[in-house]
Formats: C-alpha cells, sequence, structure tokens
C-alpha cells in the first residue's frame, strides 16, 4: 500500500506544481537535495510518527525515488487517454533528476552495510542482498551519465540523435531497477516475511505492464511500416508466468520459515525434557555435592571453546537463572552490535527477568527487528541467553544476548 500511495500521491504533486517547477526547476532539486540530507541525518529514534513514516519508510528505503523512476518510465507509453499523462511526459525530465537526487539518500542509508560488505569484505549479509548490492552498483553506473544528460543545459549543447542513443540505456536501468526489487523482497520472504510479497507483486505488475506496453508500442510502429512483429499471445503470456514464478519463490520462503519454526518448537521440547530428567535425578537422591561437580565439568567442557570473557558470562547467566537469584527492579546493559552498540533494559520481578526492552541500537531496523523478535521471547521463556541467533541477523542476536548479560551482572544478589 506504501508504494501505490507514493504513486498517487508524486502524480499529484507535478500535477498541480509541474507548471511552477518547470519555470524554476533548481527549486525543486533544492527541496529534494534537503529531503535527502535530512533523510541521511535523520534520528533512529524519537521522531515524530509522520516524520518516521516518510523519511524511514519512503525516503530511506527508496520508495518515493523509485516511484519516481516508475512515471518516467511509463511516461512514453501509456495511453493518451489517461489523464495524468501530459503532465508525466512534459516533466519527465525533472522527475528523473529528483528521482537520482533522492535515490543519493536511499543509497547512502544501506550502502554502508552492502557496499562494504561487496568491496571490503566487512559484514555479512544474504545471497539476495549481495545481488541487489551488485545490481545497485551497476545502476549508479548508468544513472550518472543519465541523470546529467537530463538538464536541460547539457541536452541543448548535445545532438538529438547522440542524446537518444545515451538515453536508450534507460530501458537497462528499468530492468536493473525490477531486478534490484525483486532481489530485496525476496530475501525478506525466504526470511518469512510473508508481508512483502503484495508489495513485490504490486512492482512486478508495474514492470510487467510497463514491458506489455512497450511491446506493444513497438508493435504498432512495426505494423504501420508493413513488418512482421511477434504474436502478442506471447507477450501477454508473460505476465502469469512471472505471477507463479514469485508465487513459487514465496512458498519456498514460508515453506523454510515454517521448518525454522518447527526446529526451534523441537528445541524447546528437548531442553524441558533435559530439565525433567534433571530434576528426577537429583530427587532420587544423588549428592548435591557430586551433582554440583558434574554440573561444573559440563559446564567447563561446554566454554572450552569460547574465550575465557564469554565463558565467564555464560557460566554468570546459567548460575544466575534460576528463581530468586536477582534483584527485583531494573537494569540496563551495552554490548558491541553490528553496526555499534545495542543497550537493553532487562526488568526483574520475583527474581526472574519479566521484560527486556530496546533502549537504543544503530543496527538496520529490518534485521535488527528479525533479531529482536525471536531473540527476547526466547530469552524470557528460557530465563537463560542460551539461545539461537536468527539466521542473517546472527551479530545482531547476539548483541542483545551479551547485552542482557551485562545488565544481569548489575541484578546479581
Amino acid at each position: 500500500m506504501i508504494v501505490i500511495l507514493t504513486l498517487i500521491c508524486s502524480l499529484a504533486f507535478f500535477h498541480f506544481f509541474g507548471k511552477a517547477l518547470k519555470k524554476k526547476p533548481a527549486v525543486l532539486y533544492g527541496i529534494c537535495i534537503l529531503l535527502s540530507l535530512v533523510s541521511i541525518f535523520y534520528p533512529r529514534e524519537g521522531g515524530l510518527p509522520f516524520l518516521d513514516f516518510f523519511f524511514k519508510k519512503i525516503m530511506q528505503r527508496g520508495v518515493l525515488a523509485g516511484s519516481l523512476f516508475i512515471w518516467v518510465m511509463l511516461a512514453s507509453v501509456l495511453p493518451k487517454s489517461f489523464s495524468g499523462r501530459k503532465t508525466i511526459y512534459l516533466l519527465r525530465g525533472e522527475m528523473a533528476i529528483c528521482a537520482s537526487l533522492i535515490t543519493l539518500a536511499h543509497n547512502l542509508a544501506f550502502g554502508g552495510k552492502y557496499f562494504g560488505a561487496v568491496f571490503f569484505g566487512q559484514g555479512h549479509i544474504s545471497l539476495m542482498e549481495l545481488h541487489a548490492a551488485i545490481v545497485s552498483c551497476l545502476m549508479i553506473l548508468l544513472l550518472i551519465p543519465l541523470t546529467v544528460t537530463s538538464f536541460q543545459a547539457v541536452r541543448r549543447k548535445m545532438q538529438a540523435k547522440s542524446w537518444k542513443k545515451l538515453q536508450n540505456w534507460s530501458y537497462l536501468f528499468y530492468l536493473l531497477l525490477y531486478l534490484h526489487i525483486f532481489f530485496i523482497y525476496q530475501g525478506a520472504l525466504i526470511r518469512g516475511k510473508g508481508d512483502y510479497f503484495f508489495t513485490l507483486m504490486i512492482y512486478s505488475f508495474i514492470f510487467g505492464f510497463y514491458g506489455f506496453l512497450r511491446i506493444r508500442q513497438y508493435r504498432m510502429q512495426k505494423e504501420s511500416k508493413g513488418k512482421k512483429t511477434f504474436p502478442m499471445l506471447r507477450i501477454t503470456g508473460l505476465l502469469p508466468i512471472v505471477c507463479i514464478f514469485l508465487s513459487g519463490f514465496y512458498s519456498a520462503g514460508k515453506y523454510r520459515a515454517a521448518l525454522e519454526a518447527n526446529v526451534d518448537k523441537t528445541r524447546a521440547q528437548e531442553s524441558v525434557a533435559e530439565s525433567k530428567e534433571s530434576a528426577e535425578a537429583t530427587g532420587s537422591g544423588e549428592d548435591k555435592s557430586d551433582s554440583s561437580e558434574k554440573a561444573s565439568e559440563a559446564s567447563g567442557d561446554k566454554a572450552s571453546t569460547n574465550s575465557s570473557d564469554a565463558s565467564s558470562d555464560s557460566k554468570a547467566m546459567d548460575g544466575n537463572s534460576a528463581l530468586g537469584t536477582y534483584k527485583d527492579g531494573e537494569c540496563f546493559g551495552k554490548a558491541s552490535s553490528y553496526n555499534g552498540n545495542v543497550e537493553v533494559k532487562v526488568t526483574i520481578s520475583g527474581g526472574k527477568i519479566t521484560a527486556i526492552d530496546i533502549v537504543k541500537t544503530k543496527d538496520d531496523e529490518e534485521y535488527f527487528f528479525d533479531a529482536q523478535k525471536k531473540v527476547i521471547p526466547e530469552i524470557l521463556e528460557k530465563q537463560s541467553t542460551d539461545v539461537d541467533a536468527v539466521a542473517g541477523a546472527t551479530t545482531s542476536s547476539e548483541g542483545i544476548c551479551h547485552a542482557v548479560e551485562k545488565a544481569l551482572e548489575e541484578a546479581k544478589k
């Protein structure tokens, strides 16, 4: 729905203010640069809901830039009966420049992570994110000359034939734009985010519809010259094939998420069974000192593969996970995560962990949320930080666990 809303609002803006902006495009470009700068330095927390939505969901994620590129793409193929076609066609150069300037904010918001992983091997990204980053690099290489030659002052100095040849590269840019969107959303679907499927299908329909109109336009031009063209049935048949293809990927993503959920459930059941067996063994008359020695030996064996600091943190957590071993109240902990430190607030009641709140983080919202929504409930359920990390968000998951351990150090009795 955000995509559709942005498309409608951007078209309405240029429809009502297009004539004034056409006369003074520098004002429009200045506004885009200002919005991009605000978007780059916009705080991660503490903003107003409307501003959070605009800068985080629309600007930083490239939805506005993508919507403008879509209108520029459709400008030459929309039917003349479409009421907004004239506005788009006359302002397509200005819209393309605005989209390019706003793309800067999108690349700076996410490029540090993805480009750093591609070129310098810094951090970890999934296969789909790697594909999206590579495609993004190719898009930037194309975008630079396409944007520069979109300025009227530059266009007037070029020969019409040369300018048109250069602008024909925009077709490749549109293809790369769709691939970039596809890889980003497909990566989210594989992680089990089913709500992204509808948005991906909207983009697929728009780009598929553009391809249909472009081929239809080409066919009509060829027929007017008496040349043969491909049957339209073959072209129209591409859209349902694309839909089936994407649906298959979606199903695969949901199936993988279900498998992971089943594995987590099985591990939780095994943990409960082991706890019961341990309790029964203790109640059968086993000496407490022997039990303590065995537990210490097991703990030592388990921690032997980790560093001494990590071992002490783990032992502290395991040794204090029983009911009543923590002071009631709130305690805070901080640990390193993917893009900096993550700070948590742990609430203790009745000697147990009752709530874990994220106070501050610099990690990417999307991936950190994946870690947060899975790791925190598991810590609360197990009363231990010995939980599995989330695939694709391993560093964020570990950062949360370590921060909780630091907080619990303060809550010891």
